[in-house]
């Protein structure tokens, strides 16, 4: 997840308004630099959230080369440790969000152990 790229970290609905100027990025509180590939797995729960399935959510993540660059067992690393994060959190939190995130990401870690499988 190293890297030098200024990723805000924290893409959710609440953080994104439409003007009539276009799109407005608020709330950059948690922004940091990391690796390109990080900004873009951390919208795949957001985008299955908002009803796409992960597939498809990786699907329009690949028009960007900071996807399709990274390998693939990072990405399924992150996926798997990311649903296991919230998972946790969820075991311990009441909030409506929380347990959506762990919903989320693990039906997003549940798609790349399976095309892991299907890659083998």
């Amino acid at each position: 997840m190293d890297g030098e790229t200024l990723i805000h970290s924290d893409l959710n609905p609440a953080n994104l308004i439409v003007t009539t100027h276009g799109l407005r990025i608020v709330d950059w509180a948690w922004a940091t630099k990391a690796a390109p590939w990080v900004e873009l797995a951390l919208l795949v729960q957001w985008l299955i959230g908002s009803g796409h399935s992960a597939g498809q959510a990786e699907e329009w993540l690949a028009q960007f080369p900071a996807w399709t660059l990274t390998d693939r067992e990072v990405l399924d690393r992150f996926s798997s440790r990311n649903a296991s994060k919230w998972s946790a959190k969820s075991r311990q939190s009441t909030e409506g969000w929380v347990h959506g995130l762990a919903m989320w990401t693990g039906e997003w870690a549940a798609h790349r152990t399976d095309g892991r499988r299907s890659r083998r």
